[in-house]
C-alpha cells in the first residue's frame, strides 16, 4: 500500500470503531468528517500526499463530475436524498422532520465522499478484512462482558440478544448484521483467497456462535441459507464434496451444540407459531427469557399488526406519502383508529425500512431507494462478478425488511458507508 492508502485505511477503521461507541457522538462526527474530506481529495493527489499535497480544484471537480456521470448508482442515491429533503420541507411538523433528517445525512455525504473514490480491488478487500477483525474483537469483548455479568452462566439471560450488546449501547440487530458481514469476508478469504490462517477459521466459528446468541431471526436465516448455498455450490458445481459436506455437517453440529448450552434463543423461533393478533389486546410483550404464549405480543404478530397500519397509511397517500416529519403522528392516529393501545403506549414504529419509506415518502421515494441502493449496486457488482459485494448488499436488503435503519444514526452510517464503498473499485 502507498502511504495515502495506509492513511485512508486508518481513517476508515477509526470511523468504524466509533460506530461501536455511540456515547462519544462528537468523536463519531469528527471521524466521519475527516474520512469524508480525505476520501473526497484522495484520488486528486499524484503519488504521496505527504510529498505533493497541492490540489487543482478545477481538475478535482471535473474528475468527480465525470466519475459521478459514470457511476449511475450515485446519481440515484442522490435523487433519493433529494426526495428526503423535499419530504422534510413539505412536512407540517418541520421540527420533527429535521430530527428525522439527521440520521439520514450519511445517505448524502458518504456517497459524495467515499462513493467517488477509485480504489484497487485488493485495497478494498484489505479494508473489509480489517473491518471483520475489528467486529470480531468488539463482539469478543461483548461476550466477555456478558459472561462476567452472568456470574459465569448463573444468570444466562445476560448472554442473549440486546443484553449481549448492552455494553456498547447498541441494539443486537445491528451487531448481528456486522457479524454476518464479517463471516462472509472471512469465508471469502478462506475459500477463494486460499488463506490458511487458523485464527481466521476460529473467528468464523466464534462469530457463528455469537450470531446465535444475538438472536436476530432474519439475519440468522440469511446466514444459514448462505452457508448451505455455498456448500451446495461446492458439492454440485465445483465437485468438491468434502468441502461442501463439511460446511453443512459443521453447521448442523455447531447449531445443536450451541443450542444445548444456550437454549433460550429457541424462544425467538417459537414466536413464529403465534402470528394471530388482536389490536385491542394488552398482553405482555414476549421476550426470549420468558415462556412463549398465544396471548402475548411478540416480534412476529406485532410486526403483522404494525405493517397493516403502515400499509393502510400508504394506500391513503400513495404518491408522496405522509411526509417524513408527519409519519409518526399519522401512525399514532392510525393506532388510535385501530384501538391499538399497546402500540400507542410503547410508541411502536412499523419495523420495516421499506414500509417506512413507502408510507412516509410514497411510491416515488421507495422507487428511488430501491433503484439507487439495491438494484443498481447489484447490477454493477454482478457485472464485475463481485460475489462478496453482492452477498453483502443482499444481506443489507434482508435486514431492512424487518427493521427501520434510517431512523437511527448507526443504521444510516452503515448503509451510507458500506454500499457505496463496495463499488469503489468498479
Amino acid at each position: 500500500m502507498t502511504r495515502k492508502e495506509k492513511v485512508l485505511l486508518t481513517l476508515i477503521l477509526i470511523f468504524l470503531t466509533t460506530l461501536f461507541i455511540p456515547w462519544f457522538k462528537l468523536i463519531n462526527i469528527l471521524a466521519a468528517l475527516f474520512l469524508g474530506l480525505y476520501a473526497f481529495f484522495f484520488n486528486s493527489w499524484n503519488g504521496d500526499f505527504f510529498v505533493s499535497w497541492k490540489i487543482n480544484f478545477r481538475d478535482l471537480f471535473r474528475q468527480k463530475w465525470q466519475l459521478l456521470k459514470k457511476r449511475k448508482w450515485l446519481q440515484w442515491m442522490s435523487l433519493f436524498f433529494v426526495m428526503i429533503v423535499i419530504s422534510v420541507l413539505l412536512s407540517s411538523n418541520f421540527h420533527k422532520a429535521l430530527r428525522y433528517l439527521d440520521p439520514r445525512l450519511p445517505l448524502l455525504y458518504f456517497p459524495i465522499g467515499v462513493g467517488l473514490l477509485e480504489l484497487r480491488k485488493d485495497f478494498k478487500e484489505k479494508v473489509l478484512l480489517g473491518f471483520a477483525w475489528l467486529t470480531t474483537a468488539v463482539v469478543f469483548f461483548c461476550f466477555c462482558w456478558a459472561v462476567n455479568r452472568s456470574q459465569f452462566f448463573q444468570k444466562p439471560e445476560f448472554l442473549y440478544n440486546d443484553a449481549l450488546t448492552e455494553v456498547l449501547g447498541q441494539q443486537s440487530i445491528y451487531i448481528s448484521l456486522l457479524v454476518n458481514l464479517s463471516i462472509y469476508i472471512f469465508g471469502y478469504y478462506l475459500l477463494y483467497k486460499k488463506s490458511t490462517y487458523r485464527w481466521m477459521a476460529l473467528a468464523v466459528l466464534f462469530l457463528f456462535a455469537m450470531s446465535y446468541l444475538l438472536a436476530g431471526r432474519t439475519l440468522m436465516f440469511v446466514l444459514y441459507i448462505v452457508t448451505i448455498s455455498v456448500a451446495c455450490f461446492y458439492i454440485f458445481k465445483r465437485k468438491k464434496y468434502v468441502t461442501g459436506v463439511a460446511l453443512i455437517v459443521g453447521l448442523i453440529i455447531g447449531f445443536f451444540l450451541i443450542f444445548s448450552f444456550f437454549p433460550k434463543t429457541y424462544n425467538r423461533f417459537q414466536e413464529l407459531a403465534y402470528t394471530q393478533f388482536d389490536y385491542q389486546s394488552m398482553g405482555n410483550e414476549s421476550h426470549y427469557n420468558m415462556k412463549v404464549a398465544g396471548n402475548q405480543w411478540n416480534g412476529v404478530n406485532l410486526r403483522m399488526a404494525v405493517w397493516r397500519c403502515g400499509w393502510e397509511l400508504f394506500l391513503a397517500n400513495p404518491v408522496k406519502g405522509t411526509d417524513i416529519g408527519d409519519k409518526k403522528d399519522e401512525l399514532m392516529e392510525k393506532y388510535k383508529e385501530k384501538k391499538f393501545q399497546f402500540a400507542l403506549e410503547t410508541g411502536k414504529n412499523v419495523h420495516s425500512n421499506y414500509l417506512d419509506i413507502l408510507y412516509s415518502m410514497g411510491i416515488i421515494g421507495l422507487g428511488l431507494f430501491l433503484i439507487g441502493w439495491i438494484i443498481l449496486p447489484l447490477v454493477y457488482a454482478r457485472r464485475s462478478h463481485d460475489w462478496l459485494s453482492i452477498l453483502i448488499i443482499l444481506t443489507f436488503a434482508a435486514a431492512w425488511a424487518t427493521e427501520i435503519y434510517f431512523d437511527r444514526s448507526l443504521g444510516g452510517m452503515l448503509t451510507g458507508f458500506f454500499i457505496p464503498f463496495l463499488l469503489t473499485d468498479k
